[in-house]
């Protein structure tokens, strides 16, 4: 005869089969109770666990409290963005010296990238490099376009006195 009691020793709906009652096969007080004491680790061991595992090592090799195949712990540490510096040298340069800057900029922002960071001045230096490069072109090939005309004046002073005025393109013009 089968009891539908959930606390009773026979078949329950529960799937509690022959559990023993509360009370029942615990040692009495002071029996089999740990010493203090005794067994306990010292200072910087590590205290075995279930299986043979040491406390605080994942049963797949990892460190730590975390027993979760793949994933790691938290350092604890905020890890520094490996192009700030870079960056920040990349932009000063892209104002002084516009393609040094530009070309250390993208360095610096390459790396942040890697690191999976942003860094604000490696762009900021990327733009101003573009830009002042650019417009450090721009004079370069406007010195070029003019050198024609320098020699062309150049060629008619050339055996006058210095203050003499000379027509040159239309217009009148001293010689140095």
């Amino acid at each position: 005869m089968s009891d539908n009691n959930p606390g009773s020793q026979g078949n329950s709906p529960y799937g509690q089969q022959n559990q023993p009652q509360y009370g029942q096969n615990q040692p009495q007080y002071g029996q089999n109770a740990p010493q203090y004491g005794h067994n306990a680790p010292q200072y910087g061991e590590q205290t075995p666990t279930a299986y043979g595992q040491q406390q605080g090592q994942s049963p797949y090799g990892q460190q730590g409290g975390n027993n979760y195949p793949g994933q790691q712990g938290y350092q604890g540490q905020v890890t520094e963005n490996p192009g700030r510096t870079l960056g920040i040298v990349g932009f000063i340069l892209a104002i002084l010296i516009a393609p040094v800057g530009l070309i250390i900029s993208i360095v610096a922002f390459v790396k942040s990238r890697r690191a999976k960071m942003g860094n604000g001045f490696a762009l900021a230096g990327i733009i101003i490099g573009i830009l002042f490069t650019i417009g450090l072109a721009v004079l370069i090939i406007g010195f070029i376009a003019l050198i024609p005309a320098f020699t062309e004046l150049a060629e008619l002073c050339q055996g006058v006195p210095s203050g003499t005025q000379v027509e040159f393109q239309g217009t009148t013009t001293t010689c140095p």
